[in-house]
């Protein structure tokens, strides 16, 4: 039975360089569309114009517009989820934990922001269930980067390690929603800096030298 998730998915993955080159044009004309027309004027047949390719190729891999989102979300998430990685790995040792934790949210909401049309990317297929698979794909990645700062492994029991940091990554994604959403700047920093609160307040019990949860 075809699901719904199923019909998101792409056709199938290229495996030879020709292939992953024609469907990286096509998802890197889809983002050029975002950041100028919105979502319900941007059709296959514009991609594939904008592309450069025959509306077939569109096909060959994705069966409708929708599942060209999702995988341009899934490229987008990659993408800023490693551009953080980079930037965890280079403070571990370095910078205090809850330092590093401003850096890591500075440097994904960066990420995100820099990426043409997003906000009306995020929209679009938030309500769908392939964009719930990416964005539980994309949480674990980041929840298993935090899990290997040496200032969390010291404290937080190894069995309990990957729970926490996955419960931390996901109470920060709606304030990171809510942030991306808005057109006031201002407003902006203003909520980063509560997902800053939030997830620094949240482990900081287990950093506490008294928290029973420490190792």
């Amino acid at each position: 039975m075809t699901t719904k998730s199923d019909q998101l998915a792409p056709r199938r993955r290229p495996s030879q360089e020709r292939s992953r080159d024609r469907v990286e044009r096509i998802l890197d004309a889809t983002a050029d569309l975002l950041g100028h027309t919105p979502v319900d004027k941007i059709t296959t047949a514009a991609i594939a114009e904008t592309a450069g390719v025959p509306i077939g190729s569109v096909y060959q891999y994705f069966p409708n517009k929708l599942a060209v989102l999702a995988e341009l979300a899934r490229r987008v998430m990659e993408e800023v989820d490693l551009k953080t990685a980079s930037l965890i790995a280079e403070d571990f040792g370095v910078l205090p934990w809850d330092q590093a934790i401003d850096r890591a949210i500075d440097a994904t909401m960066q990420g995100f922001q820099a990426q043409p049309g997003y906000l009306q990317l995020l929209l679009s297929i938030r309500p769908t269930p392939e964009f719930r698979t990416i964005t539980d794909e994309s949480n674990e990645r980041v929840a298993a980067m935090l899990a290997f700062h040496p200032a969390l492994q010291a404290v937080i029991p190894p069995e309990r390690i990957q729970l926490v940091t996955r419960a931390a990554i996901q109470a920060v994604n709606s304030l990171q929603d809510w942030a991306l959403s808005q057109d006031d700047p201002e407003l902006t920093n203003r909520i980063i800096g509560e997902m800053k609160t939030l997830l620094k307040g949240y482990l900081s019990i287990y950093m506490d030298e008294s928290s029973p949860y420490r190792s």
